[in-house]
């Protein structure tokens, strides 16, 4: 019998996407400052040609590739210090995101697992969210990151369930799908379309990253094989609340 949902944070209860503008737009203002001739939009070009070879962390792979080693690591920080300080600033809960979590409260005893920063708990406690959760394993607390199966194992012994007892919610076929099923969690794959998830980008640079989006993205990378099915999908909040409850029929 379910019992728990675990939930990624980004792009599944809150909105990554004003993140990743920040950063390309951050990463194409050093160019800029160097007088470099690369378009925003060829940027977005490299960044789909590493989605498109299944790499993860394409950011770091683009930043890293075009300033080396050292620079990829300082705009790092100094992107992690800003986001850490503005954390509201670049995240918007989903639309209709409010009443699942209500929903789902009622049934079952909902967990956070992601890979994120801990001002995230603070976040969720901001926008009055934070009460339907009994447990938050956030990534730079746990200290490991999805798809490293500790970070599982920690929001497992929070809930005090079996594997079976629980179903995984994310975005990411990679890091959220692979490694809860190996596990023997239950499995949910929500991918909203990147224009219904309640931001509206400004300037041209972030239309061009929502258009990059459309094209290719992370949270659209399927499953590759019979061994990363999901056992259920989902692309908005009314269909994560209806899949949750055709999967636990099922479990039964």
């Amino acid at each position: 019998m379910i019992r728990w949902v675990f939930l990624d944070m980004g792009n599944v209860v809150m909105n990554d996407d004003p993140v990743m503008t920040y950063l390309y737009e951050l990463l194409h203002d050093e160019l800029q400052r160097e007088g470099r001739k690369v378009s925003f939009e060829q940027l977005m070009a490299d960044r789909e040609e590493i989605i498109a070879e299944r790499g993860t962390g394409h950011w770091s792979i683009l930043t890293e590739r075009i300033l080396g080693k050292e620079r990829h690591e300082t705009l790092a920080r100094t992107s992690a210090e800003h986001l850490r300080a503005n954390y509201l600033q670049y995240h918007n809960v989903l639309p209709g995101m409010a009443d699942a979590l209500q929903q789902l409260s009622e049934e079952f005893s909902l967990g956070i697992v992601a890979n994120q920063m801990s001002v995230a708990e603070d976040a969720l406690r901001e926008v009055g969210l934070a009460h339907h959760f009994r447990f938050i394993a956030l990534s730079e607390r746990v200290g490991a990151a999805k798809p490293d199966p500790t970070i599982f194992h920690w929001a497992l012994a929070q809930a005090q369930c079996q594997p079976e007892e629980a179903i995984m919610v994310g975005d990411r076929i990679d890091t959220d799908i692979v490694p809860a099923r190996r596990l023997g969690l239950w499995t949910l794959w929500f991918h909203a379309d990147p224009r219904c998830k309640g931001w509206d980008p400004s300037g041209p640079r972030a239309h061009a990253y929502r258009e990059s989006q459309l094209r290719a993205s992370t949270s659209s990378v399927g499953p590759t094989g019979k061994s990363e099915e999901p056992d259920g999908r989902a692309v908005n909040a009314d269909e994560l609340v209806s899949e949750i409850r055709r999967i636990c029929s099922i479990s039964e």
